[in-house]
């Protein structure tokens, strides 16, 4: 009885593993390109061309192969441990000068770069094929899944639109066959996310290593990054049930409509109209998933607090969306006989 909405949700994954195939190929065509830059090796060889430069290799007792490279020139001392899988550990000793950040601590994916100065000496140490987040991954497979479930939001009302005053359903029950429709498309937004998150960590193997970090906030990032996308599925598909007759435009609005809300929440109350805005937006921003999307509250000192950021209740209110909303699509459903 689902057989269409199943044809539905396969003909968008093949589009979306087309677009992420796409995206992999474009990493493999900049991988290839960059090669010659990305490589300790490649930085030595470069480096063994100025004058006065030299270079050492040894094997350390652990078996870390370790390169030395002094430039009596250019002031500059360069330690590269080679750990094999476990990445490299490169210290950079050089004038402040010649310092090449700005930033004393840079964490980038899998690389790590903390920068200290020593008076007119500035020492640089990156660690390379460190664990990247989950959540850098969810941040990127949200996008997608929120774009998937944006399309695949309308399953009642396409059904509704264009058939007859009354619809036979026997053997299906309408509730069996809401539920069963519910489904696919739930399912299809879950795929989506993964293949989305597979490929780009084809993506990311093209240039190092990559080691995946699943504790801690990452766990949250996942929770998070998989129910909030289906709580706004639900909100559309109850949407587009109620207002079947005009089901395109509430989708093709949707996006605009959120953050038009999301920007008036932030206007500040400085007189009465500017107040009555924004407790209107507020107040219709609570209806919207997104607005629960967060994983820790920033401390007085600019830190992340990780425990005061009520990530249960809000994950709780997403769980709540997805069935309140997903309850109100299957009553409207069941109210009309076609």
């Amino acid at each position: 009885m689902n057989y269409v909405e199943w044809l539905r949700v396969r003909n968008l994954l093949k589009i979306v593993a087309i677009v992420l195939v796409v995206l992999v190929v474009l990493a493999v065509i900049l991988r290839i390109s960059v090669s010659r830059y990305m490589s300790p090796e490649a930085w030595v060889a470069h480096m063994t061309h100025d004058p006065g430069t030299r270079v050492a290799n040894t094997v350390l007792p652990d078996g870390t192969k370790r390169t030395i490279i002094d430039d009596s020139t250019e002031r500059t001392h360069v330690i590269i441990d080679d750990h094999g899988y476990a990445g490299k550990h490169i210290v950079v000793t050089e004038p402040s000068s010649r310092a090449h950040s700005d930033h004393s601590h840079i964490n980038v994916g899998s690389i790590r770069v903390v920068e200290t100065n020593h008076g007119d000496t500035t020492t640089t140490v990156i660690d390379t094929n460190g664990s990247v987040p989950m959540m850098y991954y969810m941040a990127i497979a949200d996008v997608v899944a929120l774009i998937v479930a944006t399309i695949l939001a309308a399953p009642l009302a396409r059904e509704i639109d264009g058939h007859l005053e009354i619809a036979l359903t026997r053997p299906c029950s309408r509730l069996r066959f809401a539920l069963g429709v519910l489904a696919a498309d739930v399912a299809g937004i879950v795929a989506a996310s993964v293949l989305t998150v597979i490929a780009f960590y084809v993506c990311q193997l093209l240039f190092e290593s990559a080691r995946l970090d699943f504790s801690g906030i990452n766990a949250r990032a996942i929770a998070m990054g998989v129910m909030m996308p289906l709580a706004w599925y639900a909100m559309l598909c109850a949407a587009t049930t109620w207002i079947n007759r005009s089901y395109g435009a509430v989708l093709g609005f949707a996006w605009p409509v959120a953050i038009l809300v999301g920007v008036l929440t932030l206007v500040h109350p400085v007189n009465v109209l500017a107040l009555f805005v924004h407790d209107i937006a507020w107040v219709i921003s609570r209806l919207d998933p997104l607005t629960y999307v967060s994983f820790a509250a920033p401390n007085d000192d600019g830190t992340l607090d990780y425990a005061s950021s009520n990530f249960g209740l809000r994950f709780l209110v997403e769980v709540l969306f997805f069935v309140v909303y997903g309850a109100l699509a299957i009553v409207k459903w069941q109210r009309v006989e076609a």
